[in-house]
This record gives C-alpha cells, structure tokens and sequence, in this order.
C-alpha cells in the first residue's frame, strides 16, 4: 500500500507486475513513492518564497561563473593560438628540407589554429549547455525541460557513439578503396611520366598525349573508388544522403554541360594532334606559340610579354592556321601582307619585299623568301611575303614580325614606292613618301 501523509493512495498487487520484465510489486510500490514524492516536494517548492530566492541567487551564481569561465576560454584560446601556433610554425620552417615538408610546414600551423578555434567554440557551447539545463532545473515549472533536454542530449551523444562505433568497419573498408586508388594513381602518373620522354611523333601515346591520358586515367579511376566505396560510407544508405547526391548530380549536370563540352574538345584537339606544343598558330585574331593543351583551355605566348587562355570549343569552332607544320626542326612560316596600287611594277614590288626579307637575319634564305599575289582588288593589289624563321621562342618571333614590317618600309621609302592602300577619289599632289634623310628625325636615334 501507497499512503501519503498517513493517507492511503493506492495497492500495488502482485498482478501488476508484467510476466517476464523482471519488475516486482515492491519495486513497482517504491517506484510509485519516488514519483509522488518528488511531485510533493515540487507542490511545496512552488508555494515556498525562500526556495524561489535561492534559485534566483544560484542562476546569478551560474551566470557568473559562465561569463567568466568563456573569458578565460577566450583568453587561453587566443594564448595557444598566438603562443604554440607561431613556435610550432618556426620549428616546421627549420626542419622543412624537402618541397613536401615546405608544404607541411604551411599547412600544419593553419589546421592546428583552425582546430583550436573549432574547440573554443565547441568548449563555449558546452557551457552553454552544460548553464541552461541547470538553470531549467532549479525552477519546478522549467524542470521538465531541463530534464528532457539533458536526456535528449545523453540520447543524442549515445546514438553518436554508437553509429560513430558501427561505421567503422565501413570507413576502413572505404580508406582502403581510396588507398589503393592513390597507389593506382601514382603508378599512373609514373608510367605516363615515362611515356613523356618518348618523341612527340611517335604514334599512339607520346609526349603530346601522355598529359591528356593521364588526367583521365586518374580521373577515371578516382570515380570508380568513389562508386565502389560509396556504400561504405557514414550514412549513405540515409535519405537525407541520397536527397544531397541526387541534388548534387542536377547541380552537376545542369551547370557542367560547358565543362564537359572543353574537356571533350580538349580530348578531341590532342588526340587528333591539331596543335602540338611550341608550335605557331594563329585562332581568330590571336597569334602565338602553343605553350599548353590542357583538358580546358590552349594558351598562347605572344611575344609580347602576354599570355592568352583560349577555351578549347573555341579554338574546335573556328579555322586554326598553323604556321610550324610546313617547317619542321623548330621553323616556322611567317607572312605579312601589302596593299600597293596598280601604278607600282608588280615585279618590283616582288623585288623589295624579298629585299626586305634579306635583311633580317632570323629569316632563312633556304627555302628563299617568295611572294605571291592573293587578290586584285579594286584599288590595289595585295602582295603576301612568305617567310621561314628558324626561332622557337615567342619573343624573338614577335620581334622578327615588327622588324620584317620595318625593313619593307624602309624598302619601299628608299625606292619611292607608296604603301596607301588608296581608297581615294585623285592622286595625292606629291608621292606619300618618307625621304631617307627624315628617318632618324628625333627622337629617332642613328642606330635605330
């Protein structure tokens, strides 16, 4: 029997008790006391003005003993990280002989002051936690609350451990498909880092497609350790995993539809050798040598201290001319065109420009410079220069450019043949000329 001050409450029996739970009626009995105690000693908590001022008086106590437990956190905090962090980083720096311990050596000191800023917020919102349930559970109307937050947060941590404790096995297994990917991959890069010492003319892999193949060698096999551990990982097998993978697969292939379409022209622009690096060629209105083929984009030096990134579904959209290919063993083809009237002798005007040519030494004279008439037009005739240079290297060959325009003005000046292009309704009075005399006028030097 249950009494309450002397009153009975209720009878436990002995069929209360559930067959096979292992409860007894006294347990059950005292089970009962317990509950109805605590409730009687919350009804008097309630009506006790004392009791109210004592939990007042320990909620400020809390309170002060948080604030100054955060700015002690803080304050450590702040010491680690500008104390241990910048002698840490001094000892990596001193003991960083190879590139890989330089690396280290930057990147260590920034995770571990990442990860201590990580702890002071995780260490603040565990006193938070640690405040609010004890500040619930010193009044009888926020007790319950106090009390089902902490079990929440005891289930919480318990479920943690446990899944963090069942996903083990799964994430060895996954570590090991990514290990035995980066051995896969590092095999890879060796056997096509060999490849690459082989000539460029050689058929099949060669220097030219071996960094092409690599990228997708690796890429490929990184996707497939991927889908091969992917089962494995922690909460695959959730919704809330799948409903990210599948946003994450629209995301992808909504926005990549241009990446796939470089990398798939880049594939199409190696494996079918329409550039080579080191080579001239000219897209668009770009001129320069091929310095990279790459699964996005061709770049080009021009000589003039720049570099141009041309994404490769527009250099496979549009008509490349490619000057080295019709001059092998580090030559190239470069040609420049005129515009001269009708009044000027074709055949000297065919003199001066391969006069012009002679004068400049990076220009071969085996095969001898030509030229040949491309249109008559209706004011003029158009004349192109075509030239061999024996230079591999983008500066020089935009210098070799200016300095053929220069000498063919200079030709033609000495001659009095003008280059005018003449869109006009009458012959100038006098001959568009520049008098060999006026060629050095400051701040033109002799030399020049």
């Amino acid at each position: 029997m249950v009494e309450l001050d002397g009153q009975p409450m209720f009878v436990v029996m002995p069929g209360d008790a559930v067959a096979g739970s292992g409860d007894t009626p006294a347990g059950l009995a005292n089970q009962a006391s317990r509950a109805l105690q605590k409730i009687w000693a919350e009804s008097h908590e309630r009506r006790d003005a004392r009791a109210r001022i004592d939990a007042l008086l320990k909620l400020a106590l809390a309170s002060v003993v948080l604030v100054a437990s955060l700015a002690v956190a803080l304050r450590l905090a702040r010491w680690l990280r500008a104390r241990v962090v910048s002698r840490l980083r001094r000892w990596m720096q001193g003991r960083a002989a190879t590139p890989v311990g330089r690396r280290m050596a930057a990147v260590v000191p920034a995770l571990f002051d990442r990860l201590l800023f990580l702890a002071t917020w995780l260490f603040g919102l565990l006193l938070l936690f640690v405040f609010l349930t004890y500040s619930l559970a010193l009044f009888p109307e926020s007790r319950p609350a106090g009390e089902a937050l902490a079990r929440s947060f005891g289930q919480l941590a318990a479920d943690a451990f446990h899944a963090s404790a069942h996903a083990l096995p799964g994430m060895f297994i996954a570590a090991l498909i990514f290990l035995a990917a980066w051995v896969a991959t590092r095999v890879s890069s060796e056997f096509f880092a060999s490849v690459q010492a082989r000539s460029a003319d050689q058929p099949g892999l060669n220097a030219h497609t071996a960094p092409a193949t690599r990228h997708i060698v690796n890429a490929a096999l990184w996707l497939f350790a991927l889908a091969m551990a992917y089962p494995y990982l922690p909460g695959s097998h959730t919704e809330a995993f799948r409903g990210l993978s599948v946003m994450l697969g629209l995301m992808v292939s909504i926005g990549a539809a241009s990446v796939v379409s470089q990398i798939a022209s880049g594939i199409l622009i190696v494996y079918t050798y329409a550039l080579k690096q080191g080579e001239y060629v000219r897209i668009q209105d770009h001129e320069g040598t091929v310095s990279e083929v790459s699964l996005f984009v061709t770049r080009l030096r021009t000589g003039h201290g720049e570099e141009i990134a041309i994404p490769n579904a527009l250099v496979l959209g549009n008509v490349t001319r490619n000057f080295s290919r019709a001059a092998p063993g580090g030559r190239y083809v470069l040609d420049t065109t005129v515009t001269i009237g009708y009044d000027a002798p074709w055949r000297q005007v065919h003199a001066l420009l391969t006069e012009a040519a002679r004068t400049i030494p990076e220009i071969m004279q085996d095969p001898a410079p030509y030229v040949v008439q491309t249109a008559l037009s209706d004011f003029y005739v158009e004349y192109k220069l075509v030239v061999q240079v024996g230079a591999d290297v983008p500066a020089t060959r935009a210098r070799v450019a200016s300095d053929l325009h220069a000498a063919i003005q200079d030709a033609f000046n000495r001659h009095g043949v003008q280059i005018m292009s003449p869109h006009y309704e009458a012959d100038p009075a006098a001959p568009k000329l520049v008098r060999e005399a006026d060629w050095h006028t400051p701040p033109a030097r002799q030399g020049d």
